[in-house]
């Protein structure tokens, strides 16, 4: 730490950490929740989630049911399969308001309707993405993934030197004090986790900035309701036909025209592209009249900014992977608030001893031989 450069990106590191502590404390720990979130949704809502049904899905059934009780409302289906004891979850929207409605998978009957705004999961993801503070809140969380990078950032430049051995287990873990455990878990957690802390960062910056875009567009532009109309095609028929022209294609989530002479999009995973495509980027077009398949627009031949968003979206909110990805995830949310809670210790002890006229110890600081001895 002779070097000034380098005190002065010790200060930068220091600083961001303060500043933006608490904050990233609240991000990584939803974010470590939200890892789990359809597990989750699948616990919390456990009384729909499945019924005692052996007769075929029959999606059309339940889209009339919702249209004919449910007037002036954007309709999505956020769950469906082929699985008959599955529900069928609709997504209801209008500017201010979110529901949740599971229906019947063969009947269509109207099991259940939830204010989405209440439910677990969404009240989490409003905390991760804008601290139930609307737009402020949007424009916070967004500086506060830069403030994180650059916090990543500068200790990556503070640390260089023993990054690479504490990777290889050449430095000790020492318990010796508070201090020096709180100092020793501070390094080893930020180290461990840089990489996906990194990845994390960089793409919940990305998503954050769209979603702060699309909140002072909102903002500025007069909300207006969107209504689901009753279309002529069968939804079903629809389904078979994209499952026998693009076999490949695995619908997960469709989107109901708007207006009328808007068409039907479903969307979906494809096999054989890269894991890191979001299935909410590739989407099959219906006519909503005819039933005619319109367009068919997939990952790969997207635009720079859409394969971005697309990439984005598929890692941050971890679209792929078995119970060990989702518990490595989780490990990555918690190490955020573990460096924010150590680093803040370690700044209030520091203070502390100044006050009282003590001097740290150099081997306490980061470069030091010490520190980086295999001891």
């Amino acid at each position: 730490m002779r070097n000034p450069i380098g005190k002065k990106v010790y200060k930068i590191h220091k600083w961001c950490g303060l500043v933006a502590g608490l904050f990233i404390f609240v991000m990584g720990l939803t974010g470590a929740v939200l890892v789990f979130n359809h597990e989750l949704e699948a616990w919390e809502h456990h009384k729909y989630w499945e019924v005692n049904n052996q007769a075929p899905v029959n999606i059309d059934k339940a889209y009339r049911t919702i249209t004919s009780q449910y007037k002036n409302w954007e309709i999505r289906l956020q769950r469906f399969s082929d699985n008959p004891q599955e529900t069928l979850i609709f997504s209801l929207r209008r500017p201010q308001e979110r529901l949740m409605v599971f229906t019947h998978p063969a009947n269509g009957q109207i099991l259940a309707t939830l204010d989405s705004h209440k439910t677990i999961t969404t009240w989490l993801l409003t905390l991760h993405y804008s601290f139930h503070a609307n737009l402020p809140g949007k424009i916070m969380v967004f500086i506060t993934g830069l403030i994180f990078l650059i916090s990543l950032v500068t200790g990556v430049i503070t640390y260089r030197k023993v990054i690479l051995k504490m990777l290889l287990f050449r430095v000790g873990f020492s318990t010796k004090t508070k201090r020096s455990f709180a100092s020793s878990l501070h390094r080893f957690v930020g180290v461990w986790a840089l990489l996906l802390n990194l990845l994390m960062v960089l793409t919940g910056a990305w998503i954050s900035y769209g979603i702060m875009a699309n909140g002072f567009i909102a903002a500025s532009t007069p909300a207006k309701s969107a209504a689901s109309p009753p279309i002529a095609i069968s939804i079903d028929q629809a389904l078979i036909k994209l499952k026998t022209q693009h076999p490949d294609f695995r619908p997960t989530y469709m989107r109901f025209p708007k207006a009328e002479n808007q068409p039907l999009t479903i969307n979906g995973f494809v096999s054989g592209q890269p894991f890191y495509y979001s299935q909410f980027y590739n989407a099959a077009t219906f006519d909503a009249k005819t039933g005619a398949i319109l367009n068919l627009k997939l990952n790969p031949a997207a635009e720079t900014k859409t394969k971005l968003d697309s990439i984005s979206h598929s890692i941050h909110f971890l679209e792929f992977g078995n119970w060990l990805i989702k518990l490595l995830f989780c490990f990555i949310g918690i190490s955020a608030p573990l460096l924010s809670i150590t680093g803040f210790l370690l700044w209030k002890w520091r203070i502390k001893n100044f006050k009282e006229g003590f001097k740290p110890q150099q081997s306490l600081r980061p470069g030091s031989r010490r520190l980086v001895s295999t001891k």
